[in-house]
């Protein structure tokens, strides 16, 4: 038998990530509010870097996003609002509508769960299963019965069945039964409706995010255009503890000091210095340099002309370089340190930090790979410092993971299309309950946050101790934590050996022309190599439970 060649795989998408965090804009609450509540509505906080994404459309249609939901949410709350003034009976029926189909929805979705455990082999408590079920299934046939004997009242009443009851007062009664009977339906149509049209605008949307589209910008404000100059920028302005807010979480960290001294001399040399030929020099501060043979800066040259040497360019062999590899020059500043709030550090001012690591900006260059579109970015952090007449060498690799697989929805099969109308119908009807009991809370969180919110020009004046730094990476709040498949594991894995691997080459290269004596460095590197090593056969230093389980603390 035969089989024809098969053709390659789909191309790269280099915009995945940013179409997937534009979708939860519109499937997460939470994530669309802690965005706009921690970036967009901060003007006086930096913001982090974006890695693999940009931010600017993922925040528009957040955005686009709340107004609408404003929007929903107010009409909602007034035809809730008018209801009641016009008539309790009316509200509480509808009410008692909404309570019962939520309660065929949960009565629904719990044989769903319960048939899918059993189905799967999950273990289950049987007694509180029946004392679930009993209670569910008990409030739902209540419920729905009450419904019905109040739908069957009011549509008799409409009808004339008004009982016994005088002339003079039939007519008038069959009125009202007939005005409170159409008011209650047209309430609860209505009711159904908002929500129903909400989740079809938003699948409208969502569309408009499968493979091979690229995310519009449906708003554009003053605060997003300053939000795209800072999110590219050289300098990461950081709030409270973690300076490398917006890369993910730290996958490994190590480093360690190597005396800069004078090789030793060679073993004739050293003889004769035993028989006093030759005066013996041998100690260990005469080996030292009087002046350290080079300085930081030079050092950081050498090694960020090396790692461009790996970035994929056009003439450059496939085998001679590491695809979406960027290598840049980072400063990481604490949000209490700033003195204007642009995220740029100079050439003059980046040398003085690489020269200078005591102050509270520290440099470090940045080489950073994204792969799978963007759901997968990994940053190797090189920090060098000449200090003490001693070069201090550290590595600190940071890894962001896969979107949540919510949001990915929109580049599976059956996310768009016919299928996912007919479910966003569904779920409209279905979440109608919910939502209309979370619209006065949701209305009046979102007002409060939009009168609240600093909105006007910033104030030019830095005051020294507020902090202006970036609290939360957009893209690491809409990181799933675990990976997709041990591929991607074993890809962050790689990428970190392969830069460790030529820097730690490019350092012993540059200290070797320097005329520096590299026997405690090779020793080193070889330890850190082995460990390197060992944990890529043993894989027990990363865990699937999250992309930043590995901790290199320990490293020599």
């Amino acid at each position: 038998m035969t089989y024809s060649v098969s053709a390659p795989p789909f191309p790269d998408d280099p915009v995945t990530a940013t179409r997937h965090l534009c979708a939860a804009a519109y499937l997460d609450d939470e994530f669309r509010d802690v965005t706009l509540g921690e970036v967009y509505h901060q003007p006086r906080r930096i913001v982090a870097p974006s890695h693999g994404f940009n931010l600017v459309p993922v925040i528009a249609h957040c955005l686009r996003a709340r107004n609408i939901a404003i929007w929903r949410d107010a009409a909602i709350v007034v035809m809730l609002g008018l209801t009641l003034c016009l008539s309790t009976t009316v509200l509480a029926y509808v009410l008692l509508n909404l309570v019962s189909v939520q309660l065929t929805v949960s009565a629904w979705r719990f044989v769903r769960d319960t048939v899918r455990r059993l189905r799967d082999g999950v273990g289950a408590d049987p007694s509180l299963l029946l004392l679930r079920g009993g209670l569910l299934f008990a409030a739902w046939g209540l419920t729905t019965a009450l419904s019905l004997y109040l739908t069957v009242a009011l549509i008799a009443q409409a009808a004339g069945d008004l009982g016994q009851v005088s002339p003079a007062d039939l007519e008038w009664l069959q009125v009202r039964a007939r005005v409170t009977a159409g008011a209650a339906l047209m309430v609860t149509v209505l009711l159904f409706a908002v929500p129903v049209a909400w989740s079809l605008w938003r699948q409208w949307e969502l569309d408009g995010f499968r493979p091979g589209t690229v995310p519009t910008v449906p708003v554009d404000t003053p605060r997003l255009r300053e939000i795209n100059r800072q999110q590219f920028a050289n300098t990461v302005v950081y709030g409270g503890f973690e300076p490398y807010v917006g890369a993910g979480g730290l996958v490994e960290t190590w480093g360690f000091a190597q005396r800069l001294v004078r090789p030793l001399p060679d073993p004739a040399t050293a003889r004769a210095a035993e028989l006093g030929i030759v005066p013996d020099e041998l100690t260990e501060r005469s080996r030292e340099f009087e002046r350290p043979p080079f300085e930081a800066e030079e050092l950081v040259a050498h090694l960020r002309e090396h790692l461009h040497g790996l970035v994929a360019v056009p003439g450059r062999d496939a085998e001679e370089t590491i695809a979406g590899l960027t290598v840049q020059d980072t400063v990481m500043l604490s949000g209490t340190e700033v003195s204007h709030l642009a995220p740029y550090t100079g050439p003059e001012t980046m040398s003085a930090v690489i020269r200078h690591p005591t102050t509270p900006a520290r440099h470090a260059l940045a080489c950073r790979v994204v792969s799978w579109g963007g759901e997968l970015v990994t940053s190797v952090h090189v920090h060098v410092a000449v200090q003490g007449r001693s070069l201090y060498l550290e590595l600190t690799t940071t890894a962001l993971g896969p979107c949540d697989d919510r949001y990915r929805v929109v580049s599976l099969v059956g996310g768009t299309g016919a299928a996912a109308w007919a479910r966003a119908l569904w779920r409209g009807l279905a979440d109608t309950p919910r939502t209309v009991a979370r619209a006065p809370r949701r209305l009046v969180r979102a007002l409060i946050q939009l009168v609240s919110s600093s909105g006007g020009p910033v104030a030019l004046q830095v005051e020294r101790g507020y902090d202006y730094g970036a609290r939360i990476g957009v893209r690491e709040l809409g990181q799933s934590g675990t990976a997709r498949n041990r591929v991607q594991l074993q890809d962050v894995d790689r990428f970190q050996r392969l830069i460790e691997r030529r820097t730690l080459a490019a350092v012993l290269d540059f200290l070797d022309a320097k005329g520096v004596d590299t026997t405690e460095y090779r020793q080193r590197a070889d330890s850190v190599l082995n460990i390197s090593g060992s944990n890529i056969v043993t894989n027990s230093r990363i865990e699937n439970s999250s992309l930043g389980a590995k901790s290199g603390g320990g490293r020599p």
